[in-house]
């Protein structure tokens, strides 16, 4: 298991099994029954990425599963858990998702590794299902959070799901679907606004669940649920969010 020293310092929270088979049953309710490529751009040990496949197989939908991450031997052991859905399923990489994309070129393709297993492209994937890192400023560190902010045209205090937001919505296909676990923090703090904008304009959002205090993380994380499909033409949508807590028996409200 991870020190709490470790986790606050790469943002490796690893997604609870109950909680990723709960996103994948969410995602698939707005699939149709043609084939799916899936990608999770940090997929540590593999969790959401086995969550994903069994909902699929049990609606009988085709399916490729292909996972980023920067740790080696997450990936291995990743491998060996996917192992049950056949090799011919089963793409990775080993690698920084946030370096390889380019968000500034007109073609916006992935920059391949050196893998002779997978290329990943922009514009390639139907469902992408992910618990990217939480890593605030102060612990990236100014000259990396500057990289970032001005990579993918952030401002202000930028956490490191922020920019995994922007680039795993570059991979997705029109009218694909994102299922994302994050903080909740970007749902009402300042710093989260433009992240709030962007996927308001970016995706027909269709559910958005503040999870809270319900301590479904061991790191001290308060995690929320984003549901989206994306949208061709960037205009705002609206949507509902649910608020779940241990002192409320439920709330809801506007995004």
């Amino acid at each position: 298991m991870l020190s709490q020293e470790q986790i606050k310092n790469t943002g490796a929270t690893f997604t609870p099994k109950g909680l990723a088979k709960y996103l994948s049953e969410r995602i698939a309710v707005y699939i149709d029954k043609d084939f799916k490529s899936v990608l999770d751009p940090a997929c540590g040990e593999g969790e959401l990425l086995i969550a994903m496949g069994t909902s699929l197989s049990n609606l009988n939908i085709n399916f490729s599963l292909n996972g980023y991450d920067s740790n080696r031997e997450y990936l291995e052991y990743a491998k060996e858990r996917l192992f049950q859905f056949g090799l011919d399923k089963i793409k990775f990489v080993a690698g920084d998702f946030l370096e390889a994309i380019d968000v500034t070129s007109q073609e916006r393709s992935l920059n391949l590794f050196k893998n002779d297993d997978i290329s990943l492209l922009n514009n390639c994937f139907d469902v992408v299902i992910a618990n990217p890192p939480y890593v605030r400023t102060q612990i990236l560190g100014t000259e990396q959070a500057q990289l970032l902010a001005k990579k993918f045209n952030l401002k202000g205090r930028v956490d490191l799901y922020y920019p995994f937001l922007i680039a795993m919505t570059e991979s997705l296909k029109e009218n694909g679907i994102l299922g994302v676990i994050t903080s909740n923090r970007f749902l009402s703090t300042k710093s989260g606004e433009s992240i709030r904008k962007f996927l308001s304009e970016n995706y027909e959002i269709l559910e958005l669940i503040d999870l809270g205090d319900t301590k479904l993380f061991d790191a001290a994380v308060l995690p929320a649920i984003f549901i989206g499909k994306k949208k061709r033409i960037k205009v705002p949508s609206p949507a509902i969010f649910t608020k779940i807590y241990e002192d409320l028996n439920g709330y809801q409200g506007n995004f």
